[in-house]
Formats: C-alpha cells, structure tokens, sequence
C-alpha cells in the first residue's frame, strides 16, 4: 500500500466502496469491526439514500447509532454509475480520559457477577439463571462500579420472569481502548424489559468501566475490554 491507501486503511473512520449491486469491493479496518454491527446492505442503503442527484460528493451531518458505534455524520461520492463510497464519522467514545489502569487491581469477574445477582435477588421474584464461559482469566475493572452497574441493568427489566445472564468471550473481535486493542467479553441479559430502561444512566456508568451498554432485540448487552496486564 502506498502512503494515502495506509491513511485511508487505518482512519478512525469507517469507509466503504460498493459495487453497483451493493457489494462490497473495498473497506478500511474500521468499517470491518462495524459491520459485526450492522449488515453492508443496510449501510448501502444508506449510500444511496443520501447520494447526490448528480455525480459527485455530499455530506450530510445526522446523527446515527449502531450497536457500540454512533456516528454524527456521513459523506457519499460517486462518479459513475459502477460504484458509490461512503465514509461515517464516528463520535469520539464517552469514555474516561485517564483510566488509571495501574491503579486497578484484578478481579474474578465470576464472584462479582454472583455478588450483584445475591444481591439483586432479595427484591426479585423470578431470580436469575446464568450462562457463564468458564475460560476468563481475572481481569481489571472497577468492582464497585460494575456491581453498580449490573444492579441498575436489572432494575430494567420486569419482575416477570428470570433475567437470563450470558457471560462469554467475543471471538474475533477486539476493541481499541489507549491505543492498544483488546479482546472482548460481553454480558448479555435477556428477560422482560421495561420501556422506560434509563440507557443514558447505563451508557455514562459503563463508560467509567470503559465499555459501554447497548440494547439490541429486546436484550441489553455489556461489552468492556479484557485487560490483564
């Protein structure tokens, strides 16, 4: 690769070439980890949708939001009737500036999600079934703050039946946290969720974890960096 195919390969930014079919003939690093959110198809779509009238470049500043990923604006070209790119400008990720990372300690993730779950149980009904992956190593995180944040994910769904907590290791994906990538773990609830789940409270409280909480088919989803070292 020359010197502007790098810079195009390792923007922050999502960028994406189509065929005039709507597939895929090129895309740069972010634009691969994004659509483990959203299929080529519906950003095609979205290409197209927001074109120009006649050839060439047009930027259109909207706010849009996919799984982890939000973005505040896009700009599509296109020269020809064979192919259309669009690039996503991705909003810097709420998280905390200085993470102080070697000022955490390591915790067993295991005993902390029993903790927040004995500890949600006694005002719950229903109660909880887990799903764990047994493989996790313990990792560094805040262990008030994530307690604290399992206890207010709870508090969204309806005592109508057991949250279903799945605990696991998202394979082939990492997240780039300090300029470093990381392996993945997620945490998936699944039960009767209320309408009025409080998400911004959600997304500030993981952000000091230095993950984020997404909701998606009735399901809320904690995803965090797995850091060890």
């Amino acid at each position: 690769m020359d010197f502007y195919e790098k810079w195009l390969e390792y923007d922050y930014n999502p960028w994406i070439l189509f065929d005039a079919n709507g597939r895929v003939v090129t895309l740069n690093q972010e634009a691969q980890f994004l659509f483990s959110e959203v299929t080529p198809h519906e950003i095609f779509e979205l290409a197209v949708s927001y074109a120009n009238q006649s050839y060439g470049f047009k930027t259109t500043m909207m706010d849009l939001e996919y799984g982890k990923y939000e973005f505040f604006g896009i700009m599509v070209g296109y020269e020809d009737n064979d192919s259309i790119a669009i690039r996503l400008y991705q909003k810097p990720p709420e998280r905390i500036a200085e993470p102080h990372l070697k000022e955490l300690g390591s915790y067993n993730i295991y005993s902390l999600i029993d903790l927040a779950v004995s500890t949600s149980s006694i005002n719950r009904k229903e109660g909880f079934t887990t799903r764990l992956d047994p493989a996790l190593p313990d990792l560094k995180i805040d262990p008030e703050l994530f307690v604290k944040l399992l206890g207010l994910i709870f508090d969204c769904f309806e005592d109508t039946r057991e949250i279903i907590i799945t605990l696991q290791l998202k394979t082939g994906e990492t997240l780039k946290f300090e300029g470093k990538r990381y392996p993945i773990f997620q945490i998936s609830f699944e039960g009767d969720l209320r309408p009025e789940c409080p998400m911004r409270m959600l997304k500030e409280t993981s952000n000091g974890l230095n993950g984020f909480v997404v909701q998606k088919n009735g399901k809320l989803y904690f995803e965090a960096p797995l850091i060890i070292e």
